[in-house]
């Protein structure tokens, strides 16, 4: 993944829903270019970070035995600016028996985009999101029990 834009896991409920956060630095590449002097981050890496959580909560629902690829994706609408110190927070939630997600983001509580996405299940261990899963969990759980009560 050249962007990755879950950088914690809030909450998970394995073949529900899952939350996330991504903390939008300045210093991302993406920046450069879109656009000097009036930095936003594109609406295709909302829905990257969407499907990223959603890949996430269905390789974490099957053991990581199995992945999800996306297949489409339908009602994406983009209603504020997501700029450089802004903390992206996810929320997907499965749908039905199949794997369409709804899913939604938001910047300080106010809405910023949504989108349904779906997805066909995939065999064969989930690429890159079992060590992802292990290191989002991980670094809090070793810093908690570091820092005393």
């Amino acid at each position: 993944m050249r962007f990755v834009f879950v950088d914690r896991v809030l909450d998970l409920e394995p073949g529900r829903a899952i939350e996330t956060i991504k903390s939008v630095s300045a210093s991302e590449d993406v920046f450069a270019d879109h656009f000097p002097g009036f930095p936003i981050l594109p609406g295709a890496l909302i829905v990257e970070a969407f499907d990223q959580a959603a890949r996430l909560l269905i390789a974490e629902s099957h053991g990581f035995m199995r992945g999800g690829r996306l297949v489409r994706l339908t009602r994406a609408a983009f209603r504020r600016f997501v700029r450089p110190g802004d903390q992206l927070r996810v929320r997907c939630e499965r749908r039905g028996e199949g794997w369409t997600v709804v899913a939604g983001a938001t910047v300080d509580g106010e809405r910023v985009a949504t989108a349904t996405l779906e997805y066909a299940l995939e065999d064969g261990p989930a690429d890159g999101f079992a060590g992802l899963a292990r290191e989002l969990r991980s670094v809090p759980a070793a810093l908690a029990r570091r820092v005393p009560a």
